[in-house]
């Protein structure tokens, strides 16, 4: 059955289930509404195409949606109180299983009132369609469940208890809402677009992003009062700009892909967090990425930069901000012997070698590996102990001390990496 011509149906004296089955709601725009309160209604959609523009205000029992196809440019749900709100799919016939599909427009719910569930289970969103979902008090649960969508906006809604979203989207934005119950997001599959955006929202108890998989987080002027866990999440950009931690806050095996793009501040916060939670692991990872921001941001100006930019330089090629004692051990006998080769040169000027006398190699490598020894300041080159007499040959050989003292201590803080 086709509807075609445009409706106003007053549900004033409606007291009953309605069932729309297999209809097609064409022409204009539909509207549902009810001038008074006195009695509530009870609404279910079944494989029904809406080609019209809906809107529905009215107060209700429950309104379940099963298996529509939503061509229309707008479905608006606003101003009302209702007891259940329900798109899901026909899951007691698994022969011909449809989900409610949005085709194109705009799903808008705002203003209402959701005393007992909000449920949106198995719900398709095709690309360039939106949902927006603004100023609503939820009182009981509120749950997306296995949804598809291309973007959605939560704007000043109030989640009284459990709050649980398990969707895959490209774009989500909380902004200026309260969670006052039990928060889970999880199950995310379209990592390389996903883009999750709370501004300004309130998260009062724990709140659940456990093996999560996402590409863009950003938390901003945000507070979470009780406890928080991000354990073994997948992220490629984190951003956290004035969070408050009021409880603890569980990052272990954080995963973010593309660190070098996170500012300072949100690696900072995550660092002080694992700090807290006594995660050395996990801390010393995020203490390295620290320094590899900082040093991102200095430059090389003299009267600003220069020496912090200098001393992160020498430890970024020489452990990778700590992360690696091997590197330091190269870096420690690459460095000293290249030094400890020019004070040879020097030292050895006026003299010619012989390239191939194995006398003078024997005497280069030990040389050096006295070189190595920080606390012998006599001449390596010399056999007795005796000291250098030309001031460069001097200069060389302290700095070359001073380069190979560092590389070594660089070395034991890596391996001490994992100390208390």
């Amino acid at each position: 059955m086709d509807i075609k011509i445009p409706l106003n149906i007053d549900l004033q004296n409606v007291n009953l289930l309605i069932t729309f089955s297999n209809l097609k709601f064409q022409g204009k725009q539909i509207h549902f509404y009810k001038i008074k309160k006195e009695c509530l209604h009870r609404f279910q959609f079944e494989k029904c195409t809406f080609e019209s523009d809906i809107f529905i205000e009215s107060d209700f029992e429950d309104i379940t949606f099963i298996s529509n196809t939503f061509n229309c440019n707008k479905f608006h749900i606003q101003k009302s109180t209702i007891g259940v709100l329900e798109f899901f799919n026909d899951e007691y016939n698994n022969q011909t299983v449809t989900s409610n599909i949005f085709k194109k427009g705009n799903l808008k719910i705002a203003d209402c009132d959701f005393d007992t569930v909000f449920w949106l289970k198995n719900v398709e969103f095709i690309k360039n369609t939106s949902v927006d979902i603004n100023n609503n008090k939820f009182l009981e649960g509120c749950y997306f469940d296995s949804i598809s969508l291309d973007q959605i906006i939560f704007y000043d809604c109030n989640f009284s208890k459990e709050f649980r979203y398990d969707a895959s989207y490209n774009r989500s934005q909380f902004r200026e809402c309260s969670f006052s119950g039990l928060t889970t997001f999880s199950d995310l599959q379209n990592v390389n677009s996903s883009f999750l955006w709370f501004e300004n929202c309130h998260f009062y108890k724990f709140t659940n992003f456990n093996n999560y998989w996402l590409h863009k987080l950003r938390i901003e002027e945000t507070t979470f009062s009780d406890n928080v866990s991000f354990q073994q999440t997948y992220f490629d950009i984190v951003c956290f700009i004035r969070i408050i931690f009021e409880k603890k806050v569980w990052f272990d095996d954080i995963q973010i892909k593309k660190i070098d793009d996170c500012d300072k501040i949100t690696i900072r916060t995550i660092k002080q967090e694992l700090q807290k939670a006594e995660n050395r692991i996990d801390f010393n990872r995020f203490r390295a990425y620290e320094l590899a921001a900082h040093y991102k941001e200095l430059d090389w100006k003299w009267n600003s930069g220069f020496i912090d930019k200098s001393i992160l330089f020498v430890t970024k090629i020489s452990t990778d901000f700590g992360n690696s004692w091997r590197r330091a051990l190269v870096f420690t006998l690459i460095s000293g012997f290249s030094i400890y080769l020019l004070l040879y040169i020097f030292e050895n000027r006026d003299y010619q070698i012989a390239i191939l006398n194995c006398d003078n190699w024997a005497r280069l490598f030990s040389g050096f590996f006295r070189f190595l020894l920080v606390t012998d300041f006599y001449n390596p080159l010399e056999a007795d102990r005796v000291y250098l007499t030309n001031p460069f040959s001097w200069l060389i050989f302290i700095f070359g001390k001073i380069v190979i003292a560092f590389g070594i201590y660089e070395m034991i803080q890596s391996f001490r990496k994992f100390k208390a």
